[in-house]
């Protein structure tokens, strides 16, 4: 009996991983808007600049990890941290933080492997989806360059960017659009900066490499090291300009740590905030707490499904709330194969 077709929009974790796990049941295509695969997982000469950490209790992307073959890393915490008061700076010594680790090579090692369990050419990169429209037996997704079809659809986009960014004809029910937009985007207000130094000058100063500035423009900064090379991560305070932001990190180093700012190699820097596949304006408002997440919803006759991290009632809105929503969701759909 011949397989049915299955599209899945979006190449980042949640839809890499789903694919493999499907690809023997069902036809696959994976649509992506972006150029690149990974999604909100962007690595960058080694440097994450979307998330990075794994912790030792989120035992699926841990055994994903393990499955792969990758190796993780313990996120260095050793030592004092630095408060970056208006009055000047200050050292303190922090409370002990939760163990977590960072990848070897990066999380791209991880989408790299995922991307090569799959054959090339079901994978179409720079395919916007800009609507999916229900036609007897099966839905028909359009793009801005094709249309495509399939019996069922799986939609891995951060709900407020999939009910904001893409028509459904016949239109979603009031009840569904209202659930999609109740989800705030997972790094949908974020903006993250990596910067690289000659070396790790802080851990010889017995400093951990974490700082809390309310002064900015980077609001809370971690050691962000890699094997290979030195550096520091920092998120962009909510209310700060991006106007001049290398200018205005490096004027903060400085002040952070006199003359061992001149060690700075380069700065790396990516507003989420900004991308269209990633953030709303709906998600411009900053968070003050880790949103609750979870969401099970489908629409067409159950033929197409929303998944991804928001979508997991266990640690949405990380790496392993993506992987347990491609886990689900292959509970889910595998028998309609």
């Amino acid at each position: 009996m011949s397989k049915k077709n299955l599209i899945i929009i979006g190449a980042g974790l949640s839809g890499l991983y789903v694919a493999t796990l499907l690809q023997e049941e069902f036809n696959i295509t994976i649509l992506e808007a972006r150029d690149r695969v990974g999604g909100r997982i962007l690595t960058q000469a080694g440097h994450d600049l979307g998330p990075s950490w794994i912790w030792p209790h989120q035992k699926n992307i841990l055994g994903l990890v393990n499955s792969l073959g990758l190796e993780l890393f313990s996120q260095y915490v050793k030592g004092n941290a630095l408060y970056d008061a208006p009055d000047g700076v200050q050292s303190f010594k922090a409370p002990p933080s939760a163990a977590s680790a960072r990848m070897d090579g990066g999380l791209e090692k991880l989408i790299e492997a995922l991307a090569s369990k799959l054959p090339s050419e079901i994978l179409y990169l720079n395919e916007e989806v800009v609507s999916i429209c229900q036609d007897k037996s099966a839905l028909l997704v359009q793009t801005k360059n094709d249309e495509y079809k399939a019996e069922y659809v799986l939609s891995t986009l951060p709900p407020r960017v999939a009910v904001e960014n893409i028509e459904y004809i016949p239109s979603l029910d009031e009840e569904t659009k209202r659930k999609l937009k109740s989800i705030p985007t997972w790094m949908g207000n974020s903006a993250k900066c990596v910067v690289e130094f000659e070396k790790a000058f802080w851990k010889d100063e017995g400093l951990s490499g974490f700082v809390y500035s309310p002064l900015g423009p980077l609001g809370e900064i971690h050691d962000a090291s890699t094997q290979e090379k030195a550096a520091l991560f920092g998120f962009i305070n909510a209310k700060a300009s991006t106007t001049n932001i290398e200018e205005d990190i490096r004027r903060q180093m400085q002040r952070l740590f006199a003359d061992k700012s001149k060690l700075i190699r380069k700065i790396y820097f990516t507003d989420w905030r900004e991308e269209k596949f990633s953030s709303t304006l709906s998600d411009r408002k900053a968070l003050s707490i880790h949103p609750e997440y979870g969401l099970s919803l489908n629409a067409f006759d159950e033929k197409l499904f929303f998944m991804g991290t928001e979508t997991a009632y266990t640690n949405g809105g990380y790496l392993e709330g993506a992987v347990i929503s491609a886990l689900e969701m292959e509970k889910r759909v595998s028998h309609l194969s």
